[in-house]
């Protein structure tokens, strides 16, 4: 009896020729340059309602996560299939850079530290909850970004509010 069929090289190629297509897409270069708009500082944020404020940044945060899976997604895990773990070398190249700069315009008040996310998360900033929100990070539950206003690469991490609220939330959840 044979361990494998013929269905997975038709399951394997699918997976690919859908990831070649989505790479394809015109929309990719649009996306690209309106982050690199973003990064270069020709497209101010508007300041009006939360409203009209959320429907001016939805469409420009899923161009930035549509770069994100297209440059760190895989065929088999997309973001559509789960969270994209961003490899710490990313920040360093031309295009994390923009991903970086877009994200922290795009976040404006919602990037903290990784001792303010441990407290809120864990309720006290220790070492064992920091290495837990590290963890976190590393598993893809929480996005960071370097803050380009510190150098230390070992101090410059932030991470999301909503996304340390939501970890916080899930903890507090009846088993």
């Amino acid at each position: 009896m044979a361990l494998f069929t013929y269905a997975l090289v038709d399951e394997v190629t699918t997976l690919l020729q859908q990831r070649q297509q989505t790479l394809q897409q015109p929309t990719l270069a649009e996306d690209l340059r309106l982050l690199i708009r973003i990064a270069n500082g020709e497209v101010e944020r508007i300041q009006g309602t939360s409203e009209e404020t959320r429907r001016f940044l939805a469409p420009i945060e899923e161009a930035l996560q549509r770069v994100l899976d297209a440059v760190l997604g895989n065929a088999w895990a997309s973001s559509s299939h789960g969270p994209i773990v961003i490899p710490p070398d990313f920040w360093s190249s031309d295009i994390g850079v923009v991903a970086a700069r877009v994200r922290w315009w795009l976040s404006l008040d919602d990037l903290i530290t990784i001792s303010h996310a441990a407290a809120l998360a864990f309720g006290e900033n220790t070492q064992a909850n920091r290495m837990r929100i590290a963890r976190a990070i590393d598993s893809g539950q929480l996005t960071w970004v370097p803050d380009p206003s510190v150098a230390n690469p070992q101090q410059n991490r932030r991470v999301l509010l909503p996304e340390v609220e939501r970890l916080r939330d899930l903890r507090s959840l009846p088993e």
